[in-house]
């Protein structure tokens, strides 16, 4: 117990001595005391060498290489029956983009005056490198306005076409006949006379084939068509023709291209005063086109070699300029100009094609335009609505007109005049998206005749329209009604009848209200009505001539 007390003892004072010692060095902490630095230059540092003792590397020993190895690969075979396993591929219908295409279209209506309509497309959809088709259509109005069937008229045309696609052109082909049946009415009321005594009849077999690149976007661009019509009339008219055209054009870059027009028709007419003529004519037009973004101009020529012969004539040989232009101010202002001279080329088939009531014909003669030059503003709002406003004045020799002919007033005779035209011209149009649009169109025309004592006949453009207005609207309310409303007016039409005194008038104004509605049942059925001069009026486009008034055709289409 002793040497226990003892050992605590002597624990307590070194732990006692040790606090004092460090209680005296805590006061020294941060004080500055002196001391002195000898710092000696001349001292030199030196190691002794030690010799190094380089061994090389013991060798390795070697182990034996191993033995050769074999294998004995035996053949496992098994007697299992195979298993079959019926696997049926899962069929998912995928709905269609596209849209199905239909092989022919038939369209088959009846209206009053008896008037039965048919028409048939038929076109082939599978090939890709040909394509044909057929075109059958017949409208009949077997009575009409004066004497029911003395005024009927009848038309039917037949129309086979077809176009082979190659990898860089396309050859294409048309043949077809027109059959069109009139009948010379305008004669004097109570005049007793049958249907085929008065009757007309025009037919017209033609076609034309040609070759033409695909690809527009090339550098170089062409196409030619040859072609052919036989025409003749139910008396004495006749009228061959062989024809061939062709343009080409060069594309520089997006903004500037090259190309020429080239026609040729070699026409071969009779009637009952003249026979074994040749009427040629040739035209040559080249032309270079620049256009960016607010700047477009056409300048070219047309090189007219026409043989028609007529008193005062200077030459065959006919070259005129052709400038159009046009700068937009801005995307809803611009401002158009044009330019152009040309030989406006008639036939006996044009004509007829223009008034059905045409008697024979003394001469033809194509009608020389010396120049006409138009200008005006236009410009379209938000692609919605588009407007043009603008005049013309022309030059013209051997206009034609028509007059009631001096040996059978029921039929009209060609005359020619030297006139110049003033006309005052403007259209609109407004889309709204694909539901409704209109199209607006008025001209003015003022003729303006020189003295000519020359000129046996009284002047005047008769049986041409001093007013036209057109409008025409087409609401589209959803995806199975189409609506067509139109109103189409002419006015100021002065006439003429060469057969004795008092013999000019001017026609009442013409008034045409007409309307067509078509409606989808299916997507292979639908109906449709159409009605024309639906005021009921009693319109005459040519003197003694008046057309039917409320007129109306309804029926059905079917596709397959």
């Amino acid at each position: 117990m002793n040497k226990s007390l003892i050992i605590i003892c002597l624990l307590f004072l070194g732990n006692a001595s040790l606090a004092i010692a460090q209680d005296n060095r805590g006061s020294e902490r941060g004080e500055v005391t002196n001391a002195e630095f000898v710092i000696r230059k001349d001292r030199i540092l030196s190691l002794p060498t030690r010799p190094r003792n380089f061994e090389s590397a013991p060798n390795i020993p070697q182990p034996d290489g191993l033995g050769n190895f074999s294998y004995d690969v035996r053949d496992f075979f098994f007697t299992l029956d195979p298993s079959i396993s019926e696997l049926k591929p899962y069929q998912k219908r995928f709905p269609s983009t596209t849209q199905a295409l239909n092989h022919g279209l038939v369209k088959l209506g009846y209206g009053n005056y008896q008037s039965p309509l048919a028409e048939l497309h038929i076109n082939n959809v599978e090939s890709d490198y040909l394509n044909f088709g057929v075109f059958l259509k017949h409208q009949g109005f077997y009575e009409g306005p004066v004497d029911k069937e003395n005024s009927a008229e009848d038309h039917t045309n037949v129309r086979l076409s077809a176009s082979y696609f190659a990898e860089f052109f396309e050859v294409f082909g048309k043949l077809g006949y027109d059959r069109d049946r009139y009948h010379f009415y305008g004669y004097a009321p109570g005049t007793e006379v049958t249907a085929d005594e008065i009757q007309q009849l025009f037919h017209s077999i033609y076609g034309q084939a040609g070759i033409r690149n695909i690809e527009k976007d090339d550098p170089l661009n062409y196409e030619l068509k040859l072609g052919a019509r036989l025409f003749n009339d139910d008396y004495d008219a006749r009228e061959h023709e062989i024809n061939f055209s062709g343009k080409t054009y060069y594309l520089f870059n997006d903004e500037t291209k090259a190309g020429v027009d080239l026609e040729a028709f070699l026409t071969s007419p009779s009637d009952i005063t003249y026979s074994d003529i040749n009427r040629n004519y040739v035209k040559f037009a080249p032309y270079i086109r620049y256009q960016n973004e607010s700047f477009e101009v056409k300048a070219g020529a047309n090189m007219v070699v026409e043989n028609d012969v007529y008193e005062n004539k200077g030459s065959d040989f006919h070259i005129f300029p052709s400038v159009e232009a046009s700068y937009n101010l801005q995307e809803e202002f611009a401002l158009y100009a044009s330019y152009i001279g040309d030989v406006k080329r008639n036939t006996y088939y044009s004509f007829a094609m223009e008034n059905p009531y045409l008697g024979p014909s003394d001469q033809l003669l194509n009608s020389i335009q010396n120049f006409k030059a138009e200008g005006g503003i236009k410009g379209s709002v938000e692609d919605a609505f588009t407007y043009k406003l603008g005049v013309a004045y022309g030059d013209y020799e051997n206009m034609h007109f028509y007059g009631n002919s001096m040996n059978d007033s029921t039929r009209f005779q060609i005359v020619y005049d030297d006139t110049q035209v003033l006309n005052y011209t403007g259209s609109l149009g407004y889309s709204f998206g694909s539901q409704y649009q209109i199209n607006a169109s008025a001209n003015y025309y003022h003729y303006m005749f020189e003295d000519d004592e020359n000129v046996d006949f009284e002047r005047g453009a008769w049986q041409k329209p001093k007013w036209e207005i057109n409008v025409h609207n087409t609401f589209t309310p959803n995806d199975k009604w189409l609506i067509q409303a139109g109103l189409d007016m002419m006015g100021g039409i002065d006439v003429i009848n060469f057969t004795g005194a008092d013999n000019t008038d001017t026609l009442s104004p013409i008034i045409d209200l007409n309307a067509k509605v078509d409606y989808k049942i299916t997507d292979r059925f639908s109906v449709f009505a159409k009605g024309n001069n639906l005021l009921n009026q009693k319109n005459e486009r040519y003197w003694n001539y008046q057309s039917r008034v409320i007129q109306g055709v309804g029926g059905l289409t079917f596709k397959f």
